[in-house]
């Protein structure tokens, strides 16, 4: 069976999203930005100290698990005063893109958001990044671009937003 199952990871799968991490993010940026900026973001966010203090900040990770191999990942922080669900990592692995892996994950983030009454989906997106076109077939629009300075080099990124407009019954 081919399934894609969602699983919750904890602190001891931190090993696992740090290994997925480095195999996504170097053919994913290594034509984008520089080499130096990659390793200094993979160490940065990626590291496993890194990432088990992002646990400890509240980010929760799921994993995309196909055949018992995770192919995939999203980290995800509620910020309830702004009624947003911050998606702060989406990765799949390359041979997994375009399997509909990265939607079921946002499905399951957008569902866990809508439990606790969060129905705005946020993240932000390297401006060159085709990705872009991929959230917004995801139904995210972009509501502004930011330059953000990072120890040395500047993220010139899009912040996209998918809102659920609230029905009454």
């Amino acid at each position: 069976m081919n399934e894609t199952e969602i699983q919750a990871a904890t602190s001891a799968d931190v090993p696992t999203i740090s290994t997925l991490a480095h195999a996504i993010w170097w053919p994913t940026y290594r034509d984008l930005l520089p080499h130096g900026q990659i390793s200094l973001m993979l160490e940065l966010m990626y590291s496993e100290s890194a990432l088990l203090d992002q646990l400890k900040n509240g980010q929760q990770f799921v994993f995309a698990v196909r055949n018992g191999t995770a192919v995939g990942f999203v980290g995800f922080q509620a910020k309830p005063a702004e009624s947003i669900m911050r998606i702060e990592k989406l990765y799949v692995l390359p041979a997994e893109q375009g399997k509909g892996t990265g939607k079921q994950l946002i499905n399951h983030v957008e569902t866990l958001a809508s439990a606790v009454g969060i129905h705005c989906l946020e993240l932000n997106v390297y401006r060159h990044n085709p990705a872009k076109t991929f959230y917004e077939r995801q139904g995210f629009k972009v509501v502004s671009e930011v330059d953000i300075p990072y120890h040395g080099y500047t993220l010139n990124d899009y912040i996209m937003q998918k809102c659920q407009t609230m029905t009454s019954l």
